[in-house]
């Protein structure tokens, strides 16, 4: 068969995927196997074949089902529990300014003076402070305590899949403990535990020579600990088109083995001694950073290019990243959801099937400019639609960014491992190439920085169906006549394929005119509004937040609402509403405020010092015009009617702050929202006892569903059909209220949740209104 694994691979990623939605596992493997014996009954060619493929596909549905399960462990049953865990670190610890994050293999779980064995992996997170300072390593046995959790899905449009990330890991639960200590260490793989120490050495002596911003970013490219890289400069690499840099890939280990092998070739040793010990660096360089999908990618293509003239094979460039993939699928088929796999693979993929004819575009050019180019151009355009499907964002100015970072990296890479080594035998042989590096790393982030200023440095890509990466597909066999690698001769076929392309074309361009959408972003526990006019002018009311005490990276705004915000294709915000500036509204719009080009600001009355004046400050700065609202005022954007219901402008008093949230009641084609802030009964109570028109179809309770706010007297004037509360998963302030749910059940009220369903989102389509959430 021409290309064997090409033909696997087209039914065993689907059958993949297919197993990780259904769950029948006996089931798949029985009707795998029927398949496999008409494989051996029938007498046709192309009917054997069919059967074939049907064996393959259930066979993987079957291999997906068997190894999530395993992956799972029992471990996963006590999901929800507070227990004491004993396990073994199997993997390198991920270091952070604020915490440590292991993952740890279960052994068990102690119940009062027994121990219960246990299988499975869990992530564990432990803050850093003096009495966690050290960081444990891989082998090392460890006891800790604490809730063991469900990893979160994705909870927003745009938003991190943690869940499906963590369980192509192969872990099932997560962790945080305030303690952890060692009882011990466990025997594990000597090669894997001998590379995770050196690679805690190695980034040890760069941390020595370079100060903390270079030697973060040296051990980034040369190793992939990025954890104590700043957003700042991770954000330049990102906008630059670059970011592939911090994630090992088959690239690095394609250049670790060019080096060695263009090294001993230039000292006359013979191609295929000089291939060898190139080949066996790579591989040492793999367990060195961790056997991830794209290194393992690249290192089993290298593996096959050598071994096939020993087996008197062509080496076939895609029948053999397809036996990669078949390979890395079959170590965890969970890898297929995995994007630095996706990346990896699309970009390969690129490579092989337009360098070629990039080259002969590209012919004019120098050598060096015409495979730089063809190499940077091939991959970009598998790369691009898997980079806008997953960050809604695609770098314009990346390909010229690239030709020149890429080589500066690249030869950081070469140069830092080679000090990284020699720093372990004799440190002073070390200093000088781990220097080098850290200037050219600089350099590099010079240039980065430059790039993502430039304007239109990137585009915004919202979020799309399957239908466009068809879409897409089509398109790039027409354009570079691929039908002879997809096997299709037939002229009639090419028809058909061109006329269904037009058909998809046509179908996609017909107008549609969308209604009214609003959307209840998950921020955890805080609240965020995000509301889209039929003609496409945009509100945002609040941005969620993190406590002012907390010291981590982590940013609502940046982690959460910008996310959300280029999924759903946002350049602009025309209206940003502050309701009231508590963290856990006000702080993740301050991110937004800067990142983002913001028509005018509203406000009510401040009342956080800090944050009010640090958003007047960036008003100031970006000319950004700003309003206090107050009762009785009204605006609207294009058919949509605001109506300001609180504060009192004559109050203009911080003595209550939630109840000088600014409250509105917005109106459009008969449907009605009240957005309530964090108003409590008191606020309710001064709204009604002014007389005002509060009746609504949707309500945003008010203060997370807490015991002090929505009454019944406020909700029998309100008549609401549907409730929505804004609040986080698993809270320490026992939000919402038992009570007040109480209450909505009693008046039977359908109530939506973002700790539940995640973000909720409201359309409506000419008299109804529909409902999605983000977690079914």
């Amino acid at each position: 068969m021409y290309r064997p694994f090409l033909f696997v691979i087209v039914f065993f990623i689907p059958g993949i995927i297919f197993g990780s939605i259904a769950k029948a596992t006996w089931l798949f493997f029985s009707i795998g196997i029927l398949g496999l014996f008409c494989v051996f009954v029938s007498r046709n060619k192309n009917t054997k074949l069919a059967f074939f493929g049907i064996f393959i596909f259930f066979i993987a549905a079957f291999y997906c089902n068997f190894k999530t399960e395993r992956a799972l462990g029992d471990i996963s049953c006590y999901v929800g529990q507070q227990q004491i865990v004993i396990g073994v670190i199997n993997s390198s610890p991920v270091l952070k300014h604020d915490k440590v994050t292991y993952n740890i293999k279960t052994l068990y779980i102690c119940e009062g003076q027994k121990y219960k064995k246990v299988s499975g992996n869990v992530s564990l997170s432990v803050l850093r402070d003096a009495k966690n300072n050290q960081a444990y390593s891989f082998g090392d046995v460890v006891r800790f305590s604490g809730k063991l959790k469900d990893p979160q899905g994705k909870r927003n449009p745009g938003g991190f899949d943690y869940k499906s990330y963590l369980l192509s890991k192969g872990i099932s639960a997560t962790v945080f403990s305030r303690e952890i200590k060692k009882i011990g260490v466990y025997s594990t793989n000597p090669i894997i535990k001998m590379a995770s120490s050196l690679n805690c050495k190695i980034s040890t002596f760069y941390n020595e020579i370079l100060p903390e911003n270079l030697s973060s970013l040296l051990s980034g490219v040369v190793l992939g600990v990025k954890g104590n890289i700043s957003r700042e400069i991770l954000s330049y690499f990102s906008d630059a088109g670059v970011m592939h840099l911090f994630a090992i890939s088959g690239l690095h280990v394609g250049i670790i083995f060019s080096a060695v092998y263009k090294l001993f070739d230039a000292f006359n040793v013979s191609h295929i001694t000089s291939f060898i010990i190139g080949s066996f660096t790579s591989i040492f360089y793999c367990f060195l950073v961790g056997l991830t999908p794209s290194v393992l990618r690249a290192t089993i293509m290298i593996i096959i290019l050598f071994l096939a003239p020993i087996a008197e094979r062509t080496y076939d460039a895609l029948n053999s990243i397809c036996l990669a993939a078949f390979i890395i699928l079959l170590i965890n088929p969970m890898y297929l959801f995995s994007v630095s796999f996706q990346l990896s693979f699309c970009a390969t993929l690129g490579i092989i099937l337009f360098f070629g004819q990039f080259r002969k575009y590209f012919s004019k050019f120098p050598v060096f400019l015409r495979d730089s180019l063809s190499v940077i151009f091939s991959a970009q355009l598998l790369v691009w639609p898997v980079s806008a499907y997953y960050f809604h964002k695609v770098s314009i100015v990346g390909f010229l960014a690239n030709i020149f970072i890429v080589p500066i990296v690249s030869t950081a890479l070469v140069l830092g491992f080679i000090g990284g080594l020699a720093g372990l035998i004799i440190p002073v042989f070390g200093i000088l190439p781990v220097k080098i590096s850290g200037l050219l790393l600089l350099l590099s982030e010079k240039i980065a920085r430059f790039s993502s200023r430039l304007p239109f440095s990137n585009l915004v890509i919202p979020d799309f169906s399957i239908i466009i990466f068809a879409l897409y597909a089509l398109l790039l066999i027409i354009a570079f006549d691929l039908f002879e690698v997809i096997r299709i001769k037939n002229i009639k076929h090419k028809k058909v394929i061109v006329c269904a392309l037009i058909f998809v074309i046509v179908v996609i361009i017909i107008p549609f005119n969308p209604g009214l959408e609003v959307t209840f972003i998950d921020v955890g526990q805080g609240d965020s509004i995000f509301i889209k006019t039929p003609k496409g002018r945009t509100v945002l009311i609040d941005g969620g937040g993190a406590s002012p005490y907390y010291s981590g990276d982590f940013d609502t705004g940046k982690d959460i609402v910008e996310p959300f915000l280029y999924a759903k294709g946002i350049k602009r915000i025309d209206l940003m509403v502050f309701t009231h500036f508590d963290h856990d509204h006000a702080g993740g719009l301050i991110s937004i405020l800067r990142d983002f080009p913001v028509d005018k600001i509203a406000y009510g009355v401040f009342s956080n010092v800090a944050l009010f004046d640090e958003m007047k400050k960036i008003a100031a700065d970006k000319r950004i015009k700003v309003y206090s609202l107050g009762r009785g005022d009204k605006f609207k954007l294009d058919d949509v009617y605001f109506e300001v219901l609180s504060p009192d402008k004559k109050q203009n008093t911080i003595s209550n702050e939630n109840d000088n949230s600014v409250v509105l009641k917005m109106t459009y084609n008969g449907f009605r929202f009240l957005f309530t802030g964090d108003l409590s009964i008191e606020g309710e109570n001064n709204i009604m006892g002014c007389d005002l028109d509060v009746k609504a179809n949707i309500l945003k309770l008010g203060h997370h569903g807490s015991s002090t706010s929505t009454s019944e007297e406020f909700l029998s004037n309100v008549q609401p059909d549907i409730a929505v509360i804004s609040v986080g998963r698993d809270n320490t302030f026992g939000h919402p209220s038992s009570k007040v749910l109480d209450l909505l059940e009693k008046r039977k009220i359908k109530t939506y949740r973002t700790d539940i369903h995640g973000a909720v989102t409201f359309k409506t389509y000419r008299q109804s209104v529909k409902i999605f959430t983000a977690v079914p």
